[in-house]
């Protein structure tokens, strides 16, 4: 209690002598440790300085993934209660309900839409990411950055992906020859800024600015002398930059003195190109690799650490700017990143588009060229393990190192300097309470006609001077099939694209934060009820990491299974599906993914049979297309493979049985995960699924 009043008598008094201002920074895909503040070797002096002037947090939770992560930031609620459940969309995809409509809901309202009621100025530079409607339409009077809201990733160098909204407002900084928008980003900052300063209106309003940067997101860019300053750096290599990292993690207080490296993590299961032919296998020893790869290697790392490095100069200009207008004081600065590092796609990276592109191995003057214009580069796997010294696993994921981000908190007027990391759990939808309590702004019951889903973070300024101030809470997680729950010190997490049998796992974090020691048999009775306390939050928020049914779908049935994946290695199958469609297409149901598994699927209105082995698809079509209640019956045995459609049957020969039980489980109404069949995966389906059944059996030489 007495601290309490100790923070409300600090606090009350600003806000009714003058409002503080308010500056959201976010990075993307910025692992744990990659500031020098959390451990790493990046120099990032301005960054350290708001570390050491004020808070800087040590079990601060994202939503695994840019665009949930962003919902709840902005929102204050969980990603699914906002929309953006899993990733962004068009249009809203069926059978997965409002919770993955992949844009934001008006049942929430934004930071900007409450600090606008509030009586601040609102802006925005860099990434949306949250579909339509655009930060315009969702309480930011001005906005600079991309262009395409869907978008998770832009050319660096290339400024007709960007723009300046809204419409009537004209660019007011000209697109110099060596246009490069991390930095473009901060001088719109700026230019914001000054302009915030001169709408007087009578008195001066406060302002909130939201600056989400694009780096060090892929396509991987950066000025050329900047990513030349760390080749030297990166030619140590990942095992040697990570015990480094580790040591000084321990000086810094931030790991116990006692821990132990972990071993390099493992590279998810996927299409064996992808993974760099390590597929389910830990990431490679640096000193195992040839010459030529840990150079180009050394070229991608050094050119993320460049985008770091000019995100930290860039903050540098701010903080410049802010103090010779005298407002460094009495601004609240908060900054963190929206995910862990990310692996995308194996610990060679690729080249190209996302999972299109291939893994280019760069030598002489194409070395050089990583990073430049018209280039699309990830760093990969290896790297990724570096960013997220100590924790396990990356991005997409539910461990540690998926969803655990820097979180640094800087008010001088405020926050007194903390010496030691906060430790308090604490989550991205604390932001908005923390901002609403400093800034004394009202969080809606009811906005534009819609009643607004209540807040469901806590503010964190109170828990900066005791620890204790935010009870023991419920932090849970699930992000495409991986799932996670945090509850003081014990952590439930779900994997996914691993190579042994996914199940609940349990740590002990105050011993295990880079979760090696699954604990879950010795504590099943901790472990069974923190399953409950999942589910009982799943069902809440609406988070489903398998599709929804229908309204009136029947049970699904397994014959000798009772589980929603079949084992289906070396066994025939039979499966039958009733649906309703005027002009179906897309994905009725499959299992597996880009090695091994089976789709059964529409191509506009021509039912498909698609069964994958080793990477290559056999596909059986229909003679006809279907429309209307169609029911499918499709067989796969070690000579056959039939298709009917109601009634009328083809079939061709089978390339034999599904060897390996996939490690993509079943979905129902499109391919959740990677593409079982020969289509782009999820393929949503356009109609409804009445029922399905899936029978499997041992199968005999004779059929």
């Amino acid at each position: 209690m007495k601290l309490l009043v100790t923070f409300l008598l600090l606090v009350l008094p600003l806000q009714a002598a003058e409002k503080p201002n308010v500056l959201l920074i976010l990075a993307d895909d910025l692992g744990f440790s990659d500031l020098s503040c959390y451990g790493g070797e990046i120099p990032t002096p301005n960054l350290d300085r708001l570390a050491t002037g004020g808070a800087k947090f040590s079990s601060f939770y994202t939503s695994a993934r840019c665009c949930p992560s962003r919902a709840s930031l902005i929102t204050g609620i969980h990603p699914h209660q906002a929309g953006i459940g899993s990733f962004t969309h068009s249009k809203q995809p069926p059978g997965k309900g409002l919770a993955y409509k992949g844009a934001l809901l008006p049942t929430c309202a934004t930071l900007a839409e409450m600090l606008l009621d509030h009586g601040y100025s609102t802006w925005m530079v860099g990434k949306w990411h949250m579909a339509q409607p655009g930060p315009i339409h969702r309480g930011f009077q001005n906005y600079y950055g991309y262009k395409n809201f869907l978008a998770h990733s832009e050319d660096q160098w290339n400024p007709a992906h960007y723009i300046r909204l809204p419409e009537s407002a004209k660019p007011e900084l000209p697109v110099s020859k060596d246009f490069y928008v991390t930095d473009v980003f901060t001088d719109y900052t700026l230019e914001f800024l000054k302009q915030a300063r001169a709408k007087k209106e009578g008195q001066k309003k406060p302002w909130f600015l939201y600056l989400a940067h694009s780096s060090p997101h892929f396509p991987i860019q950066a000025p050329k002398e900047s990513i030349d300053r760390h080749m030297e750096t990166y030619r140590k290599g990942w095992d040697v930059l990570r015990n480094e990292r580790f040591e000084r993690q321990k000086q810094l207080g931030l790991i116990s003195t006692d821990a132990k490296l972990p071993p390099l993590s493992e590279v998810p299961v996927d299409r064996d190109d992808i993974a760099n032919h390590f597929s389910g296998k830990p990431n490679p020893k640096w000193t195992d690799l040839p010459a030529n790869r840990r150079e180009d290697l050394a070229r991608r790392m050094a050119t993320f650490a460049a985008m770091v490095e000019h995100i930290d100069q860039g903050i540098g200009r701010i903080l410049d700017d802010l103090e010779k207008n005298d407002e460094l004081d009495n601004t609240i600065i908060a900054f963190l990143s929206d995910n862990g590092a990310c692996y995308e796609w194996g610990p060679f990276g690729f080249d190209g588009r996302s999972r299109r592109g291939t893994t280019t191995l760069h030598t002489g003057d194409d070395l050089a060229n990583i990073g430049q214009p018209d280039t699309h580069s990830s760093y990969g796997s290896g790297w990724a393990n570096l960013g997220n010294t100590p924790l396990s696993m990356y991005k997409h994921f539910c461990h540690e190192g998926g969803i655990a981000s820097p979180l640094v908190l800087h008010w001088p007027k405020g926050i007194k300097p903390t010496q030691e990391y906060v430790k308090t759990p604490s989550h991205l939808m604390d932001i908005v309470p923390t901002i609403l309590e400093a800034t004394g702004a009202k969080y809606p019951t009811e906005r534009n006609g819609h009643k607004i889903s209540p807040v469901e973070g806590s503010s964190l300024l109170p828990a900066i001077t005791d620890p204790k101030a935010i009870p023991n809470r419920v932090l849970a997680f699930e992000h495409q099939e991986a799932r996670g729950l945090r509850k003081g010190d014990w952590k439930l997490v779900w994997g996914k694209r691993q190579p042994l049998e996914i199940t609940w796992e349990l740590y002990n974090l105050a011993e295990d934060r880079s979760e090696q020691n699954n604990v879950a048999k010795n504590y099943s009775v901790i472990k069974d009820q923190l399953v409950e306390d999942w589910e009982t939050w799943a069902k809440r928020v609406h988070a489903a990491p398998h599709i929804l049914p229908e309204p009136g779908y029947k049970k699904t049935s397994h014959k000798k299974n009772t589980s929603k994946s079949p084992q289906i290695a070396n066994r025939s199958l039979t499966i039958r599906a009733t649906v309703d469609a005027d002009n179906p297409h897309g994905v009725v149901l499959a299992q597996g993914g880009r090695e091994h598994g089976y789709a059964l699927h529409f191509i506009k209105g021509i039912p498909a049979l698609d069964i994958r082995m080793n990477g290559k698809v056999t596909r059986l079509s229909a003679k006809e297309k279907a429309t209307g209640t169609i029911k499918l019956l499709a067989e796969i045995t070690t000579k056959k493979l039939i298709l009917s459609v109601n009634g009328t049957s083809v079939e061709i020969p089978s390339p034999g049985l599904i060897p390996v039980q996939p490690k993509d489980n079943l979905s129902i109404g499109r391919d959740d995960f990677t593409s079982a069949g020969n289509y782009e995966a999820p393929n949503p389906f356009n109609g409804k699924i009445l029922s399905h059944t899936i029978k499997t059996r041992r199968s005999s030489a004779l059929e």
